[in-house]
């Protein structure tokens, strides 16, 4: 409701659904191989942590960006590739199942694209998009953003790099420190260098020297 033009999202109330015990069951499957980047932020304790020995000099600011409506605009396809590379590389997985990756890949593409959901009294089918109120979505849009924002990081040239002090995401809310003469160029180097994904990403908040 405090959104501007109120959008929509749907949520599907997955539990009870024939697909609920494997999304939970490949939820388990994924949990320990997220969380291994500088960037990312377990819980509100740990950016606590992380920011109590932060220091603000006078030129720099703290930005925050969110990610549009993060669930329904995350590619299966694209996340399916992510995390089959993901699960090869990473193999801390192994010791929760007795599935290869190929078994994995194949129960996981089955639970994101045959998601049906009635409304009405018509028969939808989710095409695109993760699924809110599955449990995998949330590990599935994790891993994602994790790529997401190593590629745009690994990949930008190195006078932007050298603009970012900081940079912490929770899910889809990324918490930056930047010069502040540099906010505006940073937004738009990024885009430029990761056009592609960029347009995920939506400046909600800027401020000086205070956080959010």
């Amino acid at each position: 409701m405090h959104k501007e033009g109120i959008p929509f999202r749907p949520i599907i109330d997955y539990t009870g659904s024939i697909g609920y015990s494997t999304s939970r069951f490949l939820a388990d499957i994924l949990t320990p191989i997220i969380g291994k980047t500088e960037q990312f932020v377990k819980n509100s304790t740990q950016l606590a942590d992380d920011l109590a020995s932060l220091h603000l000099e006078d030129d720099e600011v703290l930005i925050s960006h969110d990610v549009v409506t993060l669930f329904i605009n995350i590619p299966v396809a694209d996340s399916l590739k992510v995390i089959r590379e993901r699960l090869e590389r990473d193999k801390s997985w192994s010791h929760k199942t007795l599935l290869d990756v190929d078994d994995v890949m194949e129960l996981l593409e089955f639970i994101l694209t045959t998601t049906y959901v009635c409304f009405r009294g018509q028969i939808y089918r989710h095409k695109f998009c993760t699924t809110m109120g599955s449990p995998v979505s949330p590990l599935v849009a994790n891993l994602f953003m994790e790529y997401l924002e190593q590629k745009l990081l690994d990949t930008a040239p190195m006078e932007l790099k050298l603009k970012f002090k900081l940079w912490k995401r929770y899910v889809d809310d990324i918490f930056e420190v930047v010069k502040k003469k540099s906010v505006e160029v940073t937004l738009d180097d990024l885009e430029r260098h990761n056009g592609r994904y960029f347009a995920l990403f939506q400046r909600i908040w800027v401020a000086s020297g205070r956080t959010a």
